[in-house]
């Protein structure tokens, strides 16, 4: 893999360069093209990933995820970007994820297997902190992904 600036990626902002480079090592890094289905609603969890480039949408039940209309701009398709990550939840309770995934444009993304999940977390704490934050605000805020 060729080597990545994790550090302008959010959940590894903690990180001292020699954590990043063990970060680097432990993801393998997946290319996906536009219309490629990264997580399938309904299906095992295939990993925790984080978008380096490219975007990609969720949908459910067929449907584009939405987002909630908020100060008079009206609801539009959730898209997730450089820096946001996915799969995390199925892989931690073992459930199918309840959206698909799919890539908007072509992406490079970073993918770590759902049994390699956990071990991570613990090694890297300052990561763990930052992806409850990540989940916690998503629970607060859950008109945002409608």
């Amino acid at each position: 893999m060729a080597e990545i600036d994790l550090s302008g990626i959010t959940l590894f902002a903690d990180l001292t360069p020699s954590q990043l480079q063990a970060v680097e090592q432990a993801f393998a890094e997946q290319h996906a093209e536009p219309g490629q289905r990264l997580l399938r609603e309904g299906y095992e969890g295939t990993g925790f990933y984080v978008v380096l480039a490219g975007e990609a949408s969720l949908v459910k039940g067929g449907e584009p995820v939405l987002s909630a209309a908020t100060d008079g701009q009206p609801s539009a398709p959730v898209t997730m970007r450089r820096g946001d990550w996915f799969g995390e939840l199925s892989v931690l309770f073992g459930e199918s994820p309840v959206a698909d995934v799919v890539a908007a444009t072509p992406m490079t993304l970073l993918v770590l297997p759902p049994n390699e999940l956990e071990e991570f977390l613990l090694r890297f704490p300052r990561v763990m902190l930052r992806l409850l934050k990540g989940v916690a605000w998503r629970a607060r805020d859950p008109e945002r992904w409608k």
